[in-house]
């Protein structure tokens, strides 16, 4: 019999410093819901995870989660908690669907797979890597830092720092509308300075005007990116198909059905899907997309949504279980920092402890 469990929703609010912007919103603080669960006779909290909708990206909300957790009593929880594969806590928080929430979804999925991870004395990403069929050896994953487009002196500045302890990729967000004076400005500075040493993420959130779309991924193409997100809002397939650089798909895919999802993928030209579990609905909807992703030749790139450091360490395991080639947008901001997994080298590196690994 399961010893008695109590699940806690801590909420916090800290600064993201600097604050991040996109074409169209910015974020100063950032809503941080950890779930936290607690057993009776424990020492400590057996399980961990983060549901924290980002505000005017995520399509959920806190008020979303909070109906979500309200709604697991203590007979509820039990039965979870009582589950013994991975498989198991996958089907059987897809059936709660939790108050229509992808955050909360993804927070319940961590929180019983870190505790199942725990247990078992594994780190969460082998759990994960044996459910996405990648293998369990030690792996390293590279990461991509972001850097602001709007001063090409200070992310030439920023850059360097960040080459410096080892990264070579770097993400910038462009538009709205066009590719803006000051944005070229910076592309042109950053190639100057690095010319091919370095890989171009460009980030334009849908916000690109439609009517000026070719001419304006002509102008992006001289900087030779390595992809550009999320173009153009509401794309059809053939309104990309001959874009002269190559694409990824990002929030296009919420609130889509997997079978949608991997119809989108196919019909389209991208050649990367971008994977946010707290946006998409958690770790097994992440794992089935990269597997659909893969077969139909697309690669993926493991990204976070300004979460806390729960929901960040979460992510990271995520991506080393896919051990995908490219880097992880996963440079980690001032308020995500946890003790693990560990970065080194512009590194993303496997832990061996169990479960998340060690966290606040």
């Amino acid at each position: 019999m399961t010893p008695p469990l109590r699940l806690e929703l801590r909420r916090s609010e800290p600064r993201v410093d600097p604050p991040l912007a996109n074409a169209g919103n910015r974020w100063d603080r950032r809503s941080v819901g950890t779930l936290v669960l607690h057993e009776a006779g424990a020492s400590g909290p057996v399980g961990w995870g983060e549901a924290s909708p980002l505000p005017g990206y995520s399509p959920d909300t806190d008020a979303d989660v909070e109906r979500a957790v309200a709604s697991l009593g203590a007979e509820r929880l039990a039965a979870l908690a009582a589950l013994s594969t991975a498989g198991e806590v996958f089907t059987a928080v897809a059936a709660l669907q939790p108050a229509g929430s992808p955050a909360a979804c993804f927070g319940l999925e961590t929180l019983l797979l870190d505790r199942l991870a725990r247990a078992s004395g594994r780190p969460l990403w082998q759990l994960l890597a044996q459910l996405a069929g990648t293998g369990v050896a030690p792996r390293e994953v590279p990461l991509c830092a972001l850097l602001s487009s709007a001063e090409p002196a200070a992310a030439v500045e920023a850059a360097a720092r960040y080459v410096r302890a080892g990264v070579r990729t770097f993400k910038l967000k462009i538009g709205p509308e066009r590719l803006l004076p000051e944005q070229e400005a910076t592309l042109e500075a950053l190639r100057n300075r690095w010319g091919s040493d370095v890989a171009l993420r460009l980030d334009a959130n849908g916000s690109l005007a439609r009517a000026e779309l070719g001419p304006t991924l002509a102008r992006l193409a001289r900087f030779d990116p390595e992809l550009v997100e999320e173009p153009v809002a509401a794309a059809a397939p053939e309104e990309l198909a001959t874009s002269p650089c190559p694409l990824a798909l990002d929030e296009s895919l919420q609130g889509l059905t997997h079978a949608q999802r991997e119809r989108w993928i196919e019909r389209s030209r991208a050649h990367v899907v971008v994977l946010k579990p707290t946006a998409l609905g958690g770790l097994d909807a992440c794992l089935r997309l990269a597997a659909a992703a893969r077969r139909l030749g697309r690669e993926v790139v493991v990204s976070h949504a300004l979460e806390g450091p729960v929901g960040w360490a979460a992510c990271a395991h995520l991506a080393l279980a896919l051990a995908s080639p490219r880097a992880a947008g996963l440079w980690p901001l001032a308020h995500q920092r946890a003790a693990l997994p560990e970065v080194a080298h512009g590194r993303l590196l496997a832990p061996a402890e169990p479960g998340l690994g060690a966290l606040p």
